[in-house]
């Protein structure tokens, strides 16, 4: 009886009871650039397996073996941060960085390997890929735009044949052309790109 009561004196005859508040749905998150997990690196060794059948990876990955080495340099970069460039005659430890963009904890859409000899040097980019299914909706160059703020205060440059999807990229990422060599691969480079978000930390 009581609960009626409270009923009835709770709503108005002329206006019906407030409906309870519903939060909004947040808005779905943009894709972020995130450290890439050894879990992650099959799916770059698809990539280049697919980038070398087209003429397009920067590895001979013709056997198993080389495959097996090329694991095992990536891991190196997962686990310590250091990518093991061949210098002549010599193994050099460069600095190395994987790094993949993803919606929050769902698929990974893509990936890059980068690295440089030191502090002061340039950073390299050796590879990089967007998964098949998320191909042909700007994500290349989303995924390198990121980079490129990730690694603020340090140009990019990397070298690449002009066949395939991966120039495009690069140019709608703002990397500028520089030349092209007689076998026709290219080099680009992009200047340095600040995150706005991190200058503010830094200077507060």
């Amino acid at each position: 009886m009581l609960t009626t009561l409270k009923r009835w004196l709770g709503a108005s005859p002329n206006r019906p009871a407030a409906a309870p508040a519903v939060d909004p749905a947040p808005p779905e998150a943009a894709p972020g650039l995130v450290e890439a997990t050894v879990e992650d690196i099959p799916l770059l060794l698809e990539a280049a397996r697919r980038a070398e059948e087209q003429g397009l990876s920067p590895w001979v990955l013709r056997d198993e073996s080389r495959l097996e080495t090329l694991r095992r340099s990536l891991e190196f970069v997962v686990h310590r941060g250091l990518w093991l460039q061949r210098e002549g005659d010599r193994v050099a430890h460069w600095q190395g960085r994987l790094l993949a963009l993803r919606h929050g904890d769902g698929p990974l859409l893509g990936m890059l390997l980068v690295c440089r000899r030191d502090d002061e040097s340039a950073w390299q980019l050796r590879f990089f890929f967007i998964a098949p299914e998320w191909q042909g909706r700007g994500h290349g160059a989303r995924l390198l735009l990121a980079a490129r703020r990730e690694l603020m205060g340090t140009p990019l440059q990397t070298r690449l044949p002009l066949q395939g999807a991966a120039p495009a990229s690069l140019v709608a990422a703002g990397f500028r052309r520089m030349h092209v060599d007689a076998g026709g691969v290219a080099s680009f480079e992009a200047p340095v790109e600040w995150n706005d978000q991190r200058e503010r930390t830094r200077g507060a």
